[in-house]
Protein backbone atom coordinates (compact mmCIF):
# COMPACT_ATOMS: atom_id res chain seq x y z
CA UNK A 1 0.00 0.00 0.00
CA UNK A 2 1.37 3.41 -0.89
CA UNK A 3 1.44 6.24 1.60
CA UNK A 4 -1.36 8.08 -0.14
CA UNK A 5 -3.15 5.26 -1.94
CA UNK A 6 -5.36 2.44 -0.78
CA UNK A 7 -8.31 2.48 1.52
CA UNK A 8 -6.33 3.35 4.63
CA UNK A 9 -3.63 6.00 4.71
CA UNK A 10 -0.90 6.00 7.30
CA UNK A 11 -2.42 9.18 8.70
CA UNK A 12 -5.86 7.60 9.21
CA UNK A 13 -4.28 4.58 10.89
CA UNK A 14 -2.30 6.87 13.17
CA UNK A 15 -5.40 8.89 14.04
CA UNK A 16 -7.33 5.70 14.80
CA UNK A 17 -4.48 4.49 17.02
CA UNK A 18 -4.46 7.81 18.90
CA UNK A 19 -8.19 7.68 19.44
CA UNK A 20 -8.03 4.09 20.67
CA UNK A 21 -5.15 4.96 23.01
CA UNK A 22 -6.98 7.99 24.38
CA UNK A 23 -10.09 5.90 24.96
CA UNK A 24 -8.09 3.24 26.77
CA UNK A 25 -6.24 5.77 28.93
CA UNK A 26 -9.43 7.66 29.69
CA UNK A 27 -11.18 4.52 30.83
CA UNK A 28 -13.62 4.57 27.94
CA UNK A 29 -14.58 1.24 26.46
CA UNK A 30 -14.75 1.09 22.72
CA UNK A 31 -18.18 0.27 21.36
CA UNK A 32 -19.25 -2.30 18.82
CA UNK A 33 -17.70 -2.27 15.38
CA UNK A 34 -20.81 -1.09 13.53
CA UNK A 35 -19.11 -1.34 10.14
CA UNK A 36 -18.36 -5.02 10.75
CA UNK A 37 -21.88 -5.60 12.03
CA UNK A 38 -23.30 -3.90 8.92
CA UNK A 39 -21.12 -6.13 6.75
CA UNK A 40 -22.36 -9.23 8.59
CA UNK A 41 -25.94 -8.05 8.11
CA UNK A 42 -25.30 -7.64 4.38
CA UNK A 43 -23.89 -11.16 4.21
CA UNK A 44 -26.93 -12.56 6.03
CA UNK A 45 -29.29 -10.80 3.60
CA UNK A 46 -27.23 -11.90 0.58
CA UNK A 47 -27.33 -15.52 1.79
CA UNK A 48 -31.13 -15.47 2.01
CA UNK A 49 -31.45 -13.76 -1.37
CA UNK A 50 -29.16 -16.39 -2.88
CA UNK A 51 -31.42 -19.13 -1.49
CA UNK A 52 -34.44 -17.36 -3.02
CA UNK A 53 -32.79 -17.11 -6.43
CA UNK A 54 -31.83 -20.80 -6.32
CA UNK A 55 -35.38 -21.83 -5.39
CA UNK A 56 -34.62 -23.06 -1.86
CA UNK A 57 -36.71 -20.20 -0.45
CA UNK A 58 -39.97 -19.94 -2.37
CA UNK A 59 -41.27 -16.40 -1.73
CA UNK A 60 -39.95 -12.87 -1.41
CA UNK A 61 -41.63 -12.59 2.01
CA UNK A 62 -39.89 -15.77 3.24
CA UNK A 63 -36.61 -14.29 1.98
CA UNK A 64 -37.14 -11.17 4.08
CA UNK A 65 -38.10 -13.24 7.10
CA UNK A 66 -35.00 -15.40 6.60
CA UNK A 67 -32.76 -12.31 6.79
CA UNK A 68 -34.60 -10.02 9.18
CA UNK A 69 -34.59 -12.25 12.27
CA UNK A 70 -30.84 -12.97 12.29
CA UNK A 71 -30.00 -9.36 11.41
CA UNK A 72 -32.22 -8.11 14.23
CA UNK A 73 -30.50 -10.49 16.65
CA UNK A 74 -27.10 -9.31 15.47
CA UNK A 75 -27.93 -5.67 16.22
CA UNK A 76 -29.71 -6.45 19.49
CA UNK A 77 -26.69 -8.42 20.80
CA UNK A 78 -24.47 -5.44 19.97
CA UNK A 79 -26.68 -3.10 22.01
CA UNK A 80 -28.12 -1.09 19.12
CA UNK A 81 -30.14 1.75 20.65
CA UNK A 82 -32.80 2.21 17.97
CA UNK A 83 -34.28 -1.26 17.62
CA UNK A 84 -37.72 0.26 17.00
CA UNK A 85 -36.43 2.00 13.87
CA UNK A 86 -34.83 -1.24 12.71
CA UNK A 87 -38.05 -3.16 13.39
CA UNK A 88 -40.07 -0.62 11.38
CA UNK A 89 -37.61 -0.99 8.50
CA UNK A 90 -37.94 -4.78 8.56
CA UNK A 91 -41.75 -4.56 8.68
CA UNK A 92 -41.71 -2.25 5.68
CA UNK A 93 -39.43 -4.62 3.73
CA UNK A 94 -41.75 -7.51 4.54
CA UNK A 95 -44.77 -5.51 3.36
CA UNK A 96 -43.01 -4.76 0.07
CA UNK A 97 -42.07 -8.44 -0.29
CA UNK A 98 -45.69 -9.47 0.29
CA UNK A 99 -46.69 -7.13 -2.55
CA UNK A 100 -44.08 -8.79 -4.78
CA UNK A 101 -45.48 -12.23 -3.97
CA UNK A 102 -49.03 -11.06 -4.80
CA UNK A 103 -47.66 -9.51 -8.00
CA UNK A 104 -49.17 -6.20 -6.87
CA UNK A 105 -46.03 -4.28 -7.85
CA UNK A 106 -43.48 -4.81 -10.63
CA UNK A 107 -39.84 -5.61 -9.72
CA UNK A 108 -38.57 -2.13 -10.58
CA UNK A 109 -41.13 -0.51 -8.28
CA UNK A 110 -40.21 -2.97 -5.52
CA UNK A 111 -36.52 -2.03 -5.87
CA UNK A 112 -37.44 1.64 -5.62
CA UNK A 113 -39.58 0.99 -2.53
CA UNK A 114 -36.78 -1.02 -0.87
CA UNK A 115 -34.40 1.86 -1.59
CA UNK A 116 -36.85 4.41 -0.18
CA UNK A 117 -37.33 2.27 2.95
CA UNK A 118 -33.56 2.35 3.47
CA UNK A 119 -33.45 6.13 2.97
CA UNK A 120 -36.27 6.57 5.49
CA UNK A 121 -34.52 4.29 8.01
CA UNK A 122 -31.24 6.21 7.64
CA UNK A 123 -33.05 9.53 8.04
CA UNK A 124 -34.75 8.34 11.23
CA UNK A 125 -31.44 7.06 12.62
CA UNK A 126 -29.68 10.35 11.80
CA UNK A 127 -32.47 12.30 13.51
CA UNK A 128 -32.15 10.10 16.60
CA UNK A 129 -28.38 10.55 16.68
CA UNK A 130 -28.71 14.32 16.32
CA UNK A 131 -31.30 14.43 19.08
CA UNK A 132 -29.04 12.43 21.41
CA UNK A 133 -26.10 14.71 20.58
CA UNK A 134 -28.16 17.83 21.29
CA UNK A 135 -29.40 16.38 24.59
CA UNK A 136 -25.86 15.52 25.59
CA UNK A 137 -24.57 18.97 24.63
CA UNK A 138 -27.39 20.66 26.55
CA UNK A 139 -26.68 18.63 29.67
CA UNK A 140 -22.89 18.98 29.58
CA UNK A 141 -21.55 21.98 31.49
CA UNK A 142 -19.47 24.47 29.57
CA UNK A 143 -16.59 26.30 31.21
CA UNK A 144 -15.50 29.65 29.82
CA UNK A 145 -12.57 31.91 30.57
CA UNK A 146 -12.89 35.55 29.60
CA UNK A 147 -9.81 36.85 27.82
CA UNK A 148 -11.12 40.34 27.16
CA UNK A 149 -14.44 42.00 26.38
CA UNK A 150 -14.64 40.42 22.92
CA UNK A 151 -13.13 36.95 23.36
CA UNK A 152 -14.20 33.95 25.41
CA UNK A 153 -12.59 30.51 25.43
CA UNK A 154 -14.98 27.72 26.30
CA UNK A 155 -14.44 24.01 26.70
Amino acid sequence: MSRTGGFFSYRSVAVAALIASAAALGGCATGPDWAAIGQQAGQLRAGCESQYKSGIIKTALATEQCANGPIRDLYARAGFLDMDVLDAYFARREAIAAQIDRKAIPPEEARAEFAQALVDENTALQQRAASRAMSYAASTPMFCDRLDRMTMICD
